[in-house]
């Protein structure tokens, strides 16, 4: 379940609250959404990965000529398009290997196909470590 908005505030929310326990108190449990619970339809449970919306993705990359080239194709093959890339500066390790943070926003496609992609951009060794992704929701 996801609620969003700015909800009611302090003191309708508090109200409704102790309506809710007087209501129990009386023992007058009424209907969920009005109806009785035997009237309600069955809902269908949606596949995750076939959840379409915009991701967010972040992917440390060695620092070197190519690797966002590779990530494009990589993409591309998924028919992915994406809304914003952000590379961050450079960071060495202890051995004076470079890599980056690479920020990915993607627009509306489905999570088989992002997850496809990052499976592919962490096998093939364009990524140094496994890709993190997010679920965006817009409204």
């Amino acid at each position: 379940m996801m609620l969003m908005g700015r909800g009611a505030g302090e003191g309708p929310t508090a109200s409704s609250v102790v309506s809710d326990l007087a209501d129990l108190a009386r023992g007058d449990t009424g209907n969920v959404f009005g109806h009785p619970a035997n009237t309600l339809t069955p809902y269908k449970r949606a596949r995750m990965r076939a959840h379409e919306g915009g991701y967010y993705v972040r992917l440390t990359v060695p620092d070197r000529p190519g690797i966002m080239a590779s990530i494009a194709t990589r993409m591309a093959e998924f028919n992915i398009s994406l809304e914003s890339i952000v590379q961050r500066v450079p960071e060495g390790d202890e051995n004076g290997n470079l890599s980056v943070s690479v920020i990915l926003i993607t627009h509306e496609i489905t999570e088989s196909d992002i997850r496809g992609a990052l499976d592919a951009i962490f096998a093939d060794g364009t990524a140094s470590e496994k890709p993190q992704m997010i679920r965006i929701e817009r409204a």
